[in-house]
């Protein structure tokens, strides 16, 4: 109770506050969302939906924004090219929820067999819709209100700090004897734990730890040689810690292939380091090590077989089972991939898979298949429901982003280059590779970080275009 009257207090406060400064505002919803998930916090307020602390102070800081930024003669700087896409995009989102609130009745079918409670319109609209964009808005209010070294400092610092108390939830909920656990045993205690002590799903938080790891270790460049050692590498621990504790294969490949471009690419002296921390992982967190070699020893393979019985395959003196190895996703996808080449071009709408029978179809081939309501792919799920047609922009405006990174990290003519190339490039990178089994490219709560970091992006790749052009920028010039 003392808890949630303090946040009131606070929320209450920068609910005023943002009406003298939105774009701080926005950097304090950032940051929020590192505890607005937690099952605790209070979802509706006075019983009424969509009334919580996180949404009000949304509320204000939109309005506020909206309300104050023609008065500051603001100009909005986004490049048409990227505006362009970014509307398509959106144009996508609504077009796929109006297309499922038109003919849901696959799903309908689905929640009778299974006995879930149908889908209601208003929550349906809420989820898919409106969620969909609020998760995105505080990035572009943080792109049109970054103008100045300290607004760029204030909401980096409000980014890493997010993930930073993430991590130290995940700690606190997992425990650090965990690690010592099987591979089997990490995952199951993970998935049950972490969702109901932090309100993220442990996939979710194996990929924002993933590349929340390099986000904080890119900040070294712009913090003295005290800091480094006082905040920086105690930061890149706990996150490391955290994402161990995760059981997320996918997030502990990402942070090694991502390791692996930082250093043959920019910080070439870490390479030496490599052995060091393999030794340590293997002596610390064994769990770890497990979970990323599950489905790949002949003995797990024998005691664990897939309910097709055909899909185990030799691999150098040993058995690989896919269905271990990809939980499952191997006899999904080829079900998704036919369905994609039935209807090309536009797709079937939101939430397709189980719309139009594959996620029912699969419950009676294989038995319980509950947990495929959805491809588990961001790539295969976005072509389904929208087609290649929507494919194609909303894929070439995520690549652009990735290059723009990239483009900014290999300048070392800037640190402020470099540090936002960085982040912004460990935050995409990992989307990615985790969205290859996981993720979705409806933006969600998880993507928030993604987003802010595509805002400070934006604004830093534009700063240096003016640069460029023999415009004065008043973020590079401090």
């Amino acid at each position: 109770m003392i808890r949630i009257t303090l946040l009131t207090l606070l929320i209450a406060y920068l609910s005023v506050y943002a009406w003298k400064d939105w774009f701080r505002a926005a950097c304090w919803l950032v940051l929020l969302m590192a505890i607005f998930q937690h099952p605790d916090m209070p979802k509706a307020i006075g019983g009424v939906p969509g009334l919580n602390h996180w949404n009000f102070l949304f509320a204000n800081t939109v309005l506020s924004w909206l309300s104050n930024r023609k008065k500051e003669k603001l100009i909005w700087e986004m490049p048409k090219f990227i505006n362009t896409l970014l509307f398509m995009y959106a144009f996508f989102i609504t077009l796929s929820v109006v297309r499922y609130l038109y003919d849901h009745s696959g799903l309908l079918a689905l929640f009778e067999v299974t006995g879930s409670p149908a889908p209601r319109m208003v929550s349906d609209i809420n989820e898919y819709l409106i969620n969909c964009f609020k998760w995105v808005l505080p990035s572009m209010i943080i792109f049109d209100g970054c103008r100045t070294r300290k607004q760029y400092n204030f909401a980096l610092g409000a980014l890493a700090l997010m993930y930073i108390l993430l991590a130290l939830q995940v700690i606190k909920a997992m425990k650090l004897g965990s690690l010592t656990l099987g591979g089997d045993a990490l995952q199951h205690k993970a998935l049950k734990i972490i969702s109901k002590s932090v309100g993220f799903h442990r996939v979710n938080v194996s990929m924002m730890m993933s590349g929340a790891f390099w986000l904080v270790f890119c900040l070294k460049e712009l913090v003295s040689t005290k800091h480094y050692w006082y905040f920086i590498l105690p930061s890149c621990f706990i996150i490391f810690l955290a994402m161990a504790l995760t059981g997320g294969r996918t997030g502990y490949g990402t942070w090694a292939v991502l390791g692996g471009v930082y250093c043959l690419f920019r910080w070439r002296k870490y390479i030496l380091l490599i052995p060091l921390v393999y030794i340590t992982v293997i002596a610390f967190a064994p769990s770890a090590v497990e979970r990323l070699s599950f489905g790949f020893s002949s003995e797990e393979s024998a005691e664990s077989q897939p309910m097709n019985g055909d899909q185990d395959i030799e691999f150098e003196g040993e058995e690989v089972d896919l269905y271990e190895v990809t939980s499952g996703r191997n006899l999904a996808w080829p079900l998704v991939w036919e369905s994609i080449t039935e209807a090309p071009f536009f797709g079937y709408g939101r939430e397709a898979m189980a719309n139009i029978g594959i996620t029912l179809r699969m419950r009676e081939m294989y038995g319980k298949f509950d947990s495929f309501p959805h491809p588990h792919n961001a790539y295969l799920q976005w072509i389904q429901d929208n087609g290649f047609v929507g494919a194609i922009p909303v894929f070439l405006l995520y690549f652009i982003f990735l290059k723009y990174s990239w483009s900014l990290f290999r300048d070392s003519s800037e640190k402020i280059y470099i540090v936002t190339g960085g982040v912004s490039f460990a935050l995409l990178m990992s989307f990615f590779i985790a969205s290859i089994g996981s993720q979705t490219f409806y933006p969600r709560e998880g993507a928030v970080g993604i987003w802010v970091a595509i805002g400070l992006l934006l604004r830093v790749y534009i700063e240096r275009e003016k640069i460029c052009n023999g415009v004065k920028s008043t973020l590079l010039s401090e």
